[in-house]
C-alpha cells in the first residue's frame, strides 16, 4: 500500500512538473496582451503603479509558486487542482479591466478551461468557470468597466503566441504525460505483481500463475510440482530480536528463492510462508530442488540471527484433481507435515494414498 501510495504521489509530482512550463509561458504572455491592452487602449489603468505590480508580481512569481507548492506538499493532487482553480480566479479578476474585449478574454478562457479539463475533467471545467464567473462579477462591482468587445488588430497580434503556440507546447506536454503515463502503468502493474518485502509475486499473483500453470499441465498432460515453504520459529525471531529483523530475514530469504531455477515460480504467501511452482518437473526432480533449497537455507548466515532454517512440503500434479487449490492444499498438508516431524526438513504428499506425507530421503 504504501509503494503504491508513493507511486501516485511520484506519478503527480511528474505531472506538476510538466505542466510547470506551460503555465509560465501562459502567464507571460498574458501579461504581455493585458499590458499593450491597456497602452493601445489608453485605458486609466496603464499608468497605475499599484495594479501594474500586482499584475506583474502574479505573473512573473505564482507559476513558480504553484510548481514549489506542488513539488513539496504530500497532498498533491489537491495542489495540482487548487493551483488551477486559483488561474481561473486571477484571469476572472481582469476580465473588467480588459472591458471583457471578445478575443484575449477568450483566448484566455480557453487555455484556463484546457488546462481544468485535462487535469479534472467535466468537475474541474465546472468549477474553473464559476469560480471566474463570480471573480469577474466582483471586479465588475468595484470598477464598473467600459464594456468594448471589439479588438484592434494590435491586440490580436499579442494574442497570436497564445493561439498558436501555447496549443502546441500544450500538445508537446500531453506527449510528454502519455509517455510518463504508461512508463507508470509498467511500474504499478510490477507493483501489483510483487511483494514490496520481498520483491518475490504476490499472493494474488502468484494463484493466478498457479491457476494459468494447473490448467496448462491438465491439457498437455506436463508434470508439475508445488511446494510450500514456512520459516521455522520465525515468531521466535521476531520476539527476540525485533521485526525489522524479522524482515531483513524474509528479503534475504526472498534472495535465496530467487536463486532457484529460471523456469520455478516463488511468491510470498502470507507471512513468513512461500509458495514454489516446479512447471514441467517430476516429483523426484522437485525433491531435489526442495532439497537443496533447505540445505542451502540452513547454511545462510543471516542478519543478526545466527541460523534460520525451513520446513517445505510438496505435492505433485494429479490428473485427479478437480482444481489448483486442491493440489495447493495437498503441498500445505505435507508442510504441515514436515513441521510435525521436527521441522528443517521436506516432506511429499503421496497423492496414492490420499493421507500420508513421506520425507523424502534426499542427499545432495
Amino acid at each position: 500500500m504504501a509503494e503504491t501510495m508513493q507511486f501516485k504521489t511520484d506519478a503527480l509530482r511528474e505531472i506538476a512538473f510538466y505542466s510547470y512550463i506551460p503555465r509560465i509561458f501562459a502567464y507571460f504572455i498574458g501579461l504581455i496582451v493585458v499590458v499593450a491592452l491597456f497602452q493601445v487602449n489608453d485605458s486609466q489603468y496603464r499608468n497605475n503603479p499599484w495594479l501594474l505590480s500586482i499584475l506583474a508580481i502574479v505573473c512573473l512569481s505564482w507559476p513558480h509558486i504553484a510548481y514549489l507548492w506542488a513539488k513539496k506538499t504530500d497532498r498533491v493532487y489537491e495542489a495540482i487542482t487548487n493551483s488551477l482553480l486559483f488561474d481561473s480566479f486571477f484571469g476572472g479578476i481582469w476580465f473588467p479591466f480588459m472591458s471583457f474585449e471578445l478575443v484575449p478574454c477568450t483566448v484566455f478562457i480557453t487555455v484556463f478551461m484546457i488546462n481544468n479539463i485535462s487535469a479534472g475533467g467535466g468537475k474541474l471545467l465546472t468549477k474553473g468557470l464559476v469560480i471566474m464567473v463570480i471573480a469577474s462579477l466582483f471586479t465588475s462591482l468595484l470598477i464598473n468597466p467600459v464594456i468594448k468587445l471589439e479588438s484592434q488588430f494590435i491586440i490580436i497580434v499579442f494574442c497570436i503566441p497564445m493561439i498558436i503556440i501555447y496549443p502546441m507546447v500544450l500538445a508537446y506536454i500531453n506527449y510528454k504525460l502519455t509517455r510518463l503515463m504508461m512508463k507508470q502503468s509498467d511500474k504499478l502493474l510490477r507493483i501489483s505483481r510483487h511483494d514490496d518485502l520481498t520483491n518475490l509475486y504476490s499472493r494474488r499473483y502468484w494463484e493466478q500463475r498457479l491457476l494459468e500453470e494447473f490448467k496448462r499441465c491438465q491439457r498437455s498432460k506436463e508434470n508439475a510440482c508445488v511446494m510450500m515453504v514456512d520459516v521455522d520459529h520465525f515468531k521466535n525471531i521476531n520476539d527476540t530480536y525485533g521485526h525489522l529483523v524479522g524482515d531483513n530475514v524474509l528479503k534475504q530469504f526472498g534472495k535465496l528463492l530467487k536463486t532457484l531455477r529460471a523456469s520455478d515460480i516463488a511468491g510470498r504467501y502470507g507471512g513468513e510462508e512461500f509458495a514454489v511452482l516446479l512447471p514441467n518437473s517430476s516429483l523426484q526432480e522437485s525433491q531435489l530442488v526442495a532439497e537443496r533449497l533447505r540445505q542451502d537455507i540452513e547454511s545462510t548466515t543471516f542478519d543478526s540471527v545466527e541460523k534460520c532454517t525451513v520446513s517445505i512440503g510438496i505435492a505433485e500434479l494429479n490428473t485427479d484433481y478437480k482444481d489448483a487449490y486442491k493440489w495447493l492444499d495437498n503441498a500445505d498438508k505435507a508442510l504441515y507435515q514436515a513441521k510435525e516431524g521436527g521441522r528443517n526438513r521436506v516432506k511429499t504428499w503421496l497423492a496414492q494414498e490420499k493421507v500420508h506425507c513421506e520425507e523424502s530421503a534426499m542427499t545432495i
